[in-house]
């Protein structure tokens, strides 16, 4: 595992580049060398190639749960026996463990136009999908060039 942060103080520019045998050193080394220090109005991710080009995050814990993407980190573990499954963010690791507990959101927005639909959702996104096939709505277009067919799902 190798840090590709940029070091900002280095003429040129250049990487880090020091290598980890695991993920918890190499978190540690970028959350302490890298992102440390008070919390300021602009926090900045200068990970190689950072898609995010230097957009700042507004606090310290957006900017190490950013991280995330470059590492791979998944500090999250599902704690359901056999499961096996790991998240990135602790609020992706409360939405996989509503299909556990058969915790489910109702699709209660459209329960007046929608009188008959009993169908329940993990999360608010998933319901958003399915509001779609009980209106004209038809969001997703076709990619095909020349195709101007769209759907609801």
């Amino acid at each position: 595992l190798i840090c590709k942060w940029i070091e900002l103080d280095q003429t040129p520019k250049k990487l880090c580049s020091k290598t980890f045998s695991t993920m918890h050193e190499l978190v540690t080394h970028v959350t302490v060398e890298h992102v440390g220090g008070p919390e300021q109005s602009n926090h900045i991710c200068f990970w190689e190639e950072c898609p995010r080009e230097g957009k700042p995050f507004k606090a310290k814990y957006k900017l190490v749960n950013h991280i995330r993407v470059h590492t791979g980190e998944k500090p999250f573990p599902c704690p359901f026996p056999g499961c096996g499954k790991v998240f990135a963010r602790s609020e992706n690791l409360k939405i996989h463990k509503r299909t556990h507990t058969g915790q489910y959101v109702q699709l209660s927005l459209l329960s007046l136009s929608v009188s008959g639909c009993d169908r329940r959702f993990a999360n608010s996104s998933d319901r958003k999908k399915h509001s779609h096939v009980h209106t004209s709505d038809k969001p997703y277009n076709c990619k095909v060039r020349g195709c101007d067919k769209s759907y609801t799902h």
